[in-house]
């Protein structure tokens, strides 16, 4: 089972820590706001030290929700 990793871009401040420790996981659009381009673009460590670099603690995982029942 693999994580969501989320921002929340409405407290995101831009300062763009998540981009240098986890450069292939978070990105910044034209507002310098942060996004997730690719979950699985960098190691949990990375991802683990951009979350908790975070300035404004915009960045969260949380285990994915699993869609779908065992027969």
């Amino acid at each position: 089972m693999s994580d969501e990793i989320t921002v929340d871009r409405d407290r995101c401040m831009g300062s763009g820590q998540c981009t240098f420790y986890a450069p292939n996981t978070f990105d910044l659009d034209d507002l310098s706001i942060a996004f997730v381009q690719d979950p699985n673009g960098d190691s949990d460590d990375k991802v683990d030290m951009a979350i908790n670099v975070c300035p404004t603690r915009s960045i969260a995982r949380a285990a994915a929700a699993h869609h779908g029942g065992v027969r």
